[in-house]
Protein backbone atom coordinates (compact mmCIF):
# COMPACT_ATOMS: atom_id res chain seq x y z
CA UNK A 1 0.00 0.00 0.00
CA UNK A 2 1.32 3.75 -0.64
CA UNK A 3 2.10 5.24 2.31
CA UNK A 4 0.84 8.60 2.66
CA UNK A 5 2.39 11.59 2.52
CA UNK A 6 0.02 13.87 4.30
CA UNK A 7 -1.50 14.05 7.82
CA UNK A 8 -4.88 12.59 8.02
CA UNK A 9 -5.97 13.17 4.34
CA UNK A 10 -9.71 14.81 4.46
CA UNK A 11 -10.25 14.14 0.44
CA UNK A 12 -12.80 11.12 -0.32
CA UNK A 13 -12.81 9.28 -3.64
CA UNK A 14 -15.44 11.37 -4.75
CA UNK A 15 -13.03 14.83 -4.36
CA UNK A 16 -10.22 13.33 -5.51
CA UNK A 17 -11.82 12.53 -9.05
CA UNK A 18 -13.70 16.05 -9.15
CA UNK A 19 -10.33 17.60 -8.65
CA UNK A 20 -8.55 15.37 -11.18
CA UNK A 21 -11.18 16.12 -13.76
CA UNK A 22 -10.65 19.90 -12.68
CA UNK A 23 -7.02 19.35 -13.29
CA UNK A 24 -7.67 17.56 -16.98
CA UNK A 25 -10.13 19.89 -17.61
CA UNK A 26 -7.79 23.00 -17.16
CA UNK A 27 -5.07 21.18 -19.37
CA UNK A 28 -7.86 20.66 -21.90
CA UNK A 29 -8.48 24.16 -22.14
CA UNK A 30 -5.64 25.27 -22.52
CA UNK A 31 -4.85 23.22 -25.45
CA UNK A 32 -7.54 24.49 -27.30
CA UNK A 33 -5.24 27.50 -27.70
CA UNK A 34 -2.27 25.05 -29.16
CA UNK A 35 -1.44 27.59 -31.89
CA UNK A 36 -1.11 30.34 -29.57
CA UNK A 37 0.32 28.34 -26.58
CA UNK A 38 3.47 26.68 -25.37
CA UNK A 39 4.29 24.03 -22.56
CA UNK A 40 8.16 25.07 -21.07
CA UNK A 41 9.80 24.03 -18.46
CA UNK A 42 12.42 26.55 -16.89
CA UNK A 43 15.95 25.49 -15.13
CA UNK A 44 13.90 25.39 -11.39
CA UNK A 45 12.40 22.50 -12.91
CA UNK A 46 8.47 24.50 -13.37
CA UNK A 47 6.53 23.35 -16.35
CA UNK A 48 4.20 25.92 -17.77
CA UNK A 49 1.53 25.81 -20.54
CA UNK A 50 0.02 29.41 -21.57
CA UNK A 51 -0.38 31.77 -24.37
CA UNK A 52 2.53 34.25 -24.81
CA UNK A 53 0.40 37.05 -23.58
CA UNK A 54 -0.04 34.98 -20.57
CA UNK A 55 1.60 36.62 -17.31
CA UNK A 56 5.38 35.02 -16.07
CA UNK A 57 6.37 33.64 -12.47
CA UNK A 58 8.75 35.57 -11.42
CA UNK A 59 9.86 34.15 -8.25
CA UNK A 60 8.27 31.02 -5.82
CA UNK A 61 9.35 30.91 -1.77
CA UNK A 62 8.16 27.97 0.41
CA UNK A 63 6.86 29.89 3.53
CA UNK A 64 6.29 26.96 5.74
CA UNK A 65 5.37 23.48 5.91
CA UNK A 66 1.46 24.73 4.57
CA UNK A 67 2.79 28.00 2.40
CA UNK A 68 4.05 28.18 -0.68
CA UNK A 69 3.93 32.24 -2.15
CA UNK A 70 4.09 32.54 -5.98
CA UNK A 71 4.99 35.98 -7.75
CA UNK A 72 3.93 36.97 -11.43
CA UNK A 73 4.84 39.21 -13.74
CA UNK A 74 1.18 41.03 -13.76
CA UNK A 75 -1.58 41.01 -11.21
CA UNK A 76 -3.38 37.89 -11.06
CA UNK A 77 -6.31 35.98 -9.67
CA UNK A 78 -6.63 31.75 -8.66
CA UNK A 79 -9.44 29.79 -6.98
CA UNK A 80 -7.29 27.39 -5.63
CA UNK A 81 -4.54 25.07 -6.01
CA UNK A 82 -3.45 21.11 -6.04
CA UNK A 83 -0.71 19.77 -4.32
CA UNK A 84 0.74 16.09 -4.23
CA UNK A 85 3.78 13.47 -3.95
CA UNK A 86 6.36 13.55 -6.61
CA UNK A 87 8.45 10.05 -6.68
CA UNK A 88 11.95 9.86 -6.42
CA UNK A 89 13.10 11.42 -10.07
CA UNK A 90 9.89 12.35 -11.37
CA UNK A 91 9.78 15.84 -13.02
CA UNK A 92 6.56 18.41 -11.67
CA UNK A 93 4.53 17.87 -15.06
CA UNK A 94 0.80 19.16 -15.63
CA UNK A 95 0.18 15.66 -16.02
CA UNK A 96 1.50 14.07 -12.76
CA UNK A 97 -0.99 14.97 -10.21
CA UNK A 98 -1.74 12.03 -8.11
CA UNK A 99 -4.55 10.52 -6.51
CA UNK A 100 -3.83 11.32 -2.60
CA UNK A 101 -3.44 15.17 -3.92
CA UNK A 102 -4.71 18.09 -1.15
CA UNK A 103 -6.24 21.22 -2.06
CA UNK A 104 -4.79 24.44 -1.47
CA UNK A 105 -6.49 27.38 -0.97
CA UNK A 106 -5.30 30.78 -3.15
CA UNK A 107 -5.34 33.88 -1.81
CA UNK A 108 -4.10 37.27 -3.60
CA UNK A 109 -1.10 39.39 -1.98
CA UNK A 110 0.62 42.54 -3.07
CA UNK A 111 -1.66 44.41 -5.12
CA UNK A 112 -2.58 40.89 -6.83
CA UNK A 113 0.62 40.13 -8.61
CA UNK A 114 1.43 37.00 -5.84
CA UNK A 115 -0.65 34.30 -4.59
CA UNK A 116 -0.62 32.72 -1.32
CA UNK A 117 -1.74 28.83 -1.57
CA UNK A 118 -1.79 27.14 2.11
CA UNK A 119 -2.04 23.66 1.75
CA UNK A 120 -4.77 21.76 4.09
CA UNK A 121 -2.13 19.87 5.05
CA UNK A 122 1.62 20.03 6.21
CA UNK A 123 4.18 18.57 3.67
CA UNK A 124 6.90 17.00 5.23
CA UNK A 125 10.37 17.38 5.82
CA UNK A 126 12.71 15.64 3.11
CA UNK A 127 9.89 14.57 0.93
CA UNK A 128 9.42 15.72 -2.91
CA UNK A 129 5.58 17.50 -3.95
CA UNK A 130 4.50 19.69 -6.55
CA UNK A 131 1.97 22.30 -6.89
CA UNK A 132 -0.46 22.54 -9.86
CA UNK A 133 -2.25 25.36 -10.43
CA UNK A 134 -3.70 27.82 -12.67
CA UNK A 135 -4.36 31.88 -12.99
CA UNK A 136 -5.95 34.20 -15.00
CA UNK A 137 -5.30 38.36 -15.34
CA UNK A 138 -7.71 40.64 -16.31
CA UNK A 139 -7.69 40.04 -20.02
CA UNK A 140 -8.36 36.26 -19.52
CA UNK A 141 -5.34 35.28 -20.24
CA UNK A 142 -4.20 32.44 -17.91
CA UNK A 143 -1.24 30.28 -17.14
CA UNK A 144 -1.67 26.83 -15.89
CA UNK A 145 1.58 25.59 -13.90
CA UNK A 146 3.29 22.89 -11.75
CA UNK A 147 5.76 23.80 -9.31
CA UNK A 148 8.23 21.34 -7.66
CA UNK A 149 8.92 21.87 -3.87
CA UNK A 150 10.87 20.01 -1.22
CA UNK A 151 8.65 19.49 2.16
CA UNK A 152 10.15 22.40 4.56
CA UNK A 153 12.97 22.38 7.12
CA UNK A 154 11.74 24.26 10.30
CA UNK A 155 15.05 23.50 11.91
CA UNK A 156 17.67 24.42 9.70
CA UNK A 157 20.50 26.27 11.82
CA UNK A 158 22.69 29.37 10.92
CA UNK A 159 25.93 28.58 9.25
CA UNK A 160 28.92 29.92 8.35
CA UNK A 161 31.66 29.27 5.31
CA UNK A 162 34.40 28.45 7.46
CA UNK A 163 37.23 26.81 4.93
CA UNK A 164 37.37 26.98 1.26
CA UNK A 165 39.63 25.12 -1.18
CA UNK A 166 38.78 25.98 -4.89
CA UNK A 167 41.66 24.14 -6.13
CA UNK A 168 42.15 20.86 -7.31
CA UNK A 169 45.18 18.68 -5.97
CA UNK A 170 46.49 16.60 -9.21
CA UNK A 171 47.47 12.90 -8.65
CA UNK A 172 50.70 11.90 -8.06
CA UNK A 173 52.71 8.74 -7.73
CA UNK A 174 52.38 9.15 -4.20
CA UNK A 175 48.66 10.10 -3.75
CA UNK A 176 45.53 10.51 -5.60
CA UNK A 177 43.76 13.74 -7.17
CA UNK A 178 41.68 15.57 -4.41
CA UNK A 179 38.84 17.40 -4.84
CA UNK A 180 38.45 21.12 -4.20
CA UNK A 181 36.03 21.39 -0.96
CA UNK A 182 34.28 23.64 1.26
CA UNK A 183 33.87 23.47 4.70
CA UNK A 184 30.93 24.84 6.90
CA UNK A 185 30.25 25.28 10.70
CA UNK A 186 26.43 24.83 11.84
CA UNK A 187 26.08 27.54 14.40
CA UNK A 188 23.09 26.39 15.93
CA UNK A 189 21.34 22.50 15.97
CA UNK A 190 19.13 21.61 13.49
CA UNK A 191 18.76 19.78 10.25
CA UNK A 192 20.53 21.16 6.95
CA UNK A 193 17.76 19.88 4.73
CA UNK A 194 17.20 23.15 2.09
CA UNK A 195 20.48 24.41 2.50
CA UNK A 196 22.38 25.30 -0.39
CA UNK A 197 26.29 26.15 -1.88
CA UNK A 198 25.85 28.37 -4.84
CA UNK A 199 28.75 29.30 -6.81
CA UNK A 200 28.13 32.52 -8.80
CA UNK A 201 30.98 32.17 -11.79
CA UNK A 202 29.62 28.72 -13.13
CA UNK A 203 26.06 29.18 -11.42
CA UNK A 204 27.22 25.92 -9.74
CA UNK A 205 24.34 24.65 -7.00
CA UNK A 206 25.10 22.23 -4.56
CA UNK A 207 21.89 21.14 -2.33
CA UNK A 208 22.58 19.71 1.25
CA UNK A 209 20.93 16.28 1.98
CA UNK A 210 18.67 15.93 5.23
CA UNK A 211 21.43 15.26 8.07
CA UNK A 212 21.35 17.00 11.29
CA UNK A 213 23.66 18.80 12.39
CA UNK A 214 25.06 20.22 16.39
CA UNK A 215 25.73 23.37 17.05
CA UNK A 216 29.40 24.05 16.46
CA UNK A 217 29.83 21.06 14.02
CA UNK A 218 31.75 21.57 10.77
CA UNK A 219 30.61 19.47 7.78
CA UNK A 220 33.37 19.59 4.89
CA UNK A 221 31.12 19.29 1.11
CA UNK A 222 33.58 17.87 -1.53
CA UNK A 223 32.51 19.42 -5.07
CA UNK A 224 34.03 16.64 -7.07
CA UNK A 225 34.65 13.10 -6.92
CA UNK A 226 38.53 13.26 -8.32
CA UNK A 227 39.37 10.17 -5.85
CA UNK A 228 38.73 6.56 -6.03
CA UNK A 229 34.63 7.05 -6.04
CA UNK A 230 34.87 4.30 -3.25
CA UNK A 231 36.47 6.42 -0.80
CA UNK A 232 33.82 8.95 -1.71
CA UNK A 233 31.44 8.11 0.60
CA UNK A 234 28.87 10.89 1.99
CA UNK A 235 28.78 10.00 5.90
CA UNK A 236 24.59 11.28 6.34
CA UNK A 237 24.32 9.11 9.63
CA UNK A 238 26.36 9.05 12.69
CA UNK A 239 29.50 7.22 11.48
CA UNK A 240 32.00 9.92 10.75
CA UNK A 241 34.98 7.82 9.94
CA UNK A 242 33.08 6.57 6.34
CA UNK A 243 34.86 8.77 4.39
CA UNK A 244 38.73 7.78 2.91
CA UNK A 245 39.67 10.47 0.58
CA UNK A 246 43.07 12.64 1.70
CA UNK A 247 40.82 15.68 2.09
CA UNK A 248 38.17 13.46 4.60
CA UNK A 249 38.62 13.71 8.23
CA UNK A 250 36.47 11.71 11.20
CA UNK A 251 36.80 15.20 12.81
CA UNK A 252 33.79 16.43 10.77
CA UNK A 253 30.74 15.43 8.23
CA UNK A 254 32.03 14.67 4.88
CA UNK A 255 29.86 15.04 1.88
CA UNK A 256 30.55 14.58 -2.00
CA UNK A 257 29.20 15.68 -4.23
CA UNK A 258 29.61 15.43 -8.62
CA UNK A 259 27.52 17.83 -10.67
CA UNK A 260 29.93 17.99 -13.38
CA UNK A 261 33.03 19.74 -14.59
CA UNK A 262 31.61 23.38 -14.18
CA UNK A 263 31.68 23.77 -10.50
CA UNK A 264 32.93 25.88 -8.15
CA UNK A 265 36.06 28.12 -10.04
CA UNK A 266 39.45 27.94 -8.81
CA UNK A 267 40.31 31.33 -9.63
CA UNK A 268 37.35 34.09 -9.45
CA UNK A 269 34.13 32.78 -7.74
CA UNK A 270 31.47 34.61 -5.02
CA UNK A 271 30.08 31.88 -3.29
CA UNK A 272 26.86 32.20 -0.69
CA UNK A 273 25.47 29.81 1.53
CA UNK A 274 21.68 30.38 1.35
CA UNK A 275 18.51 28.69 2.37
CA UNK A 276 16.79 27.20 -1.17
CA UNK A 277 13.01 27.84 0.30
CA UNK A 278 13.53 32.02 0.57
CA UNK A 279 17.17 32.51 -1.23
CA UNK A 280 18.49 34.48 1.97
CA UNK A 281 21.82 34.51 2.10
CA UNK A 282 23.16 33.43 5.69
CA UNK A 283 26.91 33.94 4.57
CA UNK A 284 29.42 34.88 1.14
CA UNK A 285 32.79 34.22 0.37
CA UNK A 286 34.42 36.67 -2.61
CA UNK A 287 37.98 35.86 -4.12
CA UNK A 288 39.53 36.58 -6.64
CA UNK A 289 43.26 35.06 -8.39
CA UNK A 290 46.28 37.59 -7.60
CA UNK A 291 47.32 36.92 -11.30
CA UNK A 292 44.31 37.38 -13.37
CA UNK A 293 43.88 40.71 -11.99
CA UNK A 294 40.82 43.25 -12.58
CA UNK A 295 40.34 42.53 -15.69
CA UNK A 296 38.90 39.06 -15.11
CA UNK A 297 36.54 39.81 -12.31
CA UNK A 298 32.88 39.99 -13.49
CA UNK A 299 31.05 39.46 -10.56
CA UNK A 300 30.14 42.72 -8.98
CA UNK A 301 26.69 42.03 -9.14
CA UNK A 302 26.45 38.79 -7.17
CA UNK A 303 28.70 40.38 -4.54
CA UNK A 304 25.93 43.26 -4.49
CA UNK A 305 23.63 40.86 -3.56
CA UNK A 306 25.07 39.49 -0.84
CA UNK A 307 25.83 43.34 0.31
CA UNK A 308 22.06 43.37 0.18
CA UNK A 309 21.14 41.00 2.55
CA UNK A 310 24.31 42.10 4.99
CA UNK A 311 26.28 39.10 4.70
CA UNK A 312 29.44 40.47 3.04
CA UNK A 313 30.74 43.98 3.33
CA UNK A 314 33.06 46.52 1.12
CA UNK A 315 32.00 48.03 -2.22
CA UNK A 316 30.50 45.45 -5.31
CA UNK A 317 33.88 45.44 -7.24
CA UNK A 318 37.40 43.70 -7.38
CA UNK A 319 38.73 45.69 -4.42
CA UNK A 320 36.53 43.94 -1.78
CA UNK A 321 37.27 40.13 -3.09
CA UNK A 322 40.06 37.92 -1.18
CA UNK A 323 43.31 38.23 -3.07
CA UNK A 324 44.23 34.60 -3.18
CA UNK A 325 47.29 32.97 -4.46
CA UNK A 326 46.89 30.18 -6.62
CA UNK A 327 47.84 26.99 -4.55
CA UNK A 328 46.55 23.47 -4.58
CA UNK A 329 47.48 22.82 -0.84
CA UNK A 330 46.15 26.09 0.76
CA UNK A 331 43.07 26.78 1.37
CA UNK A 332 41.54 30.30 2.28
CA UNK A 333 40.50 30.42 5.79
CA UNK A 334 38.18 32.25 8.15
CA UNK A 335 40.35 34.02 11.11
CA UNK A 336 37.65 34.66 13.18
CA UNK A 337 35.33 32.13 14.60
CA UNK A 338 31.85 32.40 13.71
CA UNK A 339 28.99 32.34 16.54
CA UNK A 340 25.17 32.29 16.10
CA UNK A 341 24.99 35.56 18.28
CA UNK A 342 27.67 37.48 16.42
CA UNK A 343 27.59 36.19 12.79
CA UNK A 344 28.72 39.90 11.16
CA UNK A 345 28.73 40.44 7.69
CA UNK A 346 31.81 39.32 6.45
CA UNK A 347 34.71 41.20 4.46
CA UNK A 348 37.97 40.27 3.02
CA UNK A 349 39.65 41.18 6.42
CA UNK A 350 37.71 37.74 7.82
CA UNK A 351 39.80 35.59 5.50
CA UNK A 352 43.55 34.89 4.82
CA UNK A 353 45.31 31.86 2.99
CA UNK A 354 46.72 29.16 5.19
CA UNK A 355 49.85 29.53 6.51
CA UNK A 356 49.93 25.40 5.88
CA UNK A 357 50.23 22.83 3.09
CA UNK A 358 48.04 20.62 4.05
CA UNK A 359 44.51 19.90 4.42
CA UNK A 360 43.07 21.65 8.08
CA UNK A 361 43.41 18.87 10.55
CA UNK A 362 45.75 16.54 8.68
Amino acid sequence: MKRQIFKNPELGPGEILKYLLLAAAIVAGSLVCIFHSSCQLTSQGIQTLGAEESPNIVSVAVLDSKTIKVDFSKEVSAQMGLVSELAQGQEASLDALSKDAVKAQATSCDGGKSILYVFEKSARLGERYQLFSQINDSRGNSLTFAIPFDGFNDRLPLCALVEVQPETRSATKSSPAESPYVIIQALQDGNLFGLELYCAQNKAVYQIPPVEARAGQKIALHLKHTSDPSACVSELESNLALAKTARASASWRDLYFDIGPKGMSASNDAIFLRDKNSSKIMDALAYCSIKNGKSSWNLAAEIQKAGGQNVWQGPASFECAVQKSSSKVKPLVRTKAPTAAALTPASKEDWKISEINVYTGK
